[in-house]
């Protein structure tokens, strides 16, 4: 008998965050862009973080940005052991060039060579028929 494929789990797709997790698997990193003052926003909302309109637009962002923080995940936390061969999993806050700033995953960088203040760029992993998920790597 042969063991079970372990499955990482999966984001919930929305009308609000369809767009992002789409175009992610299209390979484009889109976000929320408000209309009215011109702030990229992130997490998806139906509002604008800095002002409130409801104006907001999906456009696409820059690839780019830096390492704001990081942290290092050497074990399996919540029973998810789907991420067991990916471990150490470097997990960051990048700031987009374009001003939001996400948590990512870190790839292609060891933990100890990880810096506040690196340059980053985006790639993405299909992670279902529907949706995909932006990574970055160092410049």
């Amino acid at each position: 008998m042969s063991e079970p494929t372990l499955h990482k789990p999966l984001p919930t797709l929305t009308d609000q965050t369809r767009p992002f997790w789409t175009a992610a698997k299209e390979g484009r990193l889109v976000l929320q862009k408000c209309q009215r003052c011109a702030t990229f926003n992130f997490h998806p909302k139906p509002w604008c973080i800095e002002c409130g309109a409801r104006e907001l637009q999906w456009t696409d962002a820059r690839p780019t940005g830096t390492v704001y923080s990081h942290t290092v995940s050497r074990t399996v936390a919540m029973n998810y052991p789907g991420w067991e061969a990916d471990l150490p999993v470097v997990l960051c806050l990048i700031d987009l060039d374009d001003g939001a700033r996400l948590y990512a995953q870190l790839t292609d960088c060891r933990p100890e060579d990880v810096r506040v203040g690196m340059r980053v760029g985006v790639h993405f992993e299909a992670i279902s028929e529907d949706a995909g998920i932006p990574k970055f790597h160092p410049l």
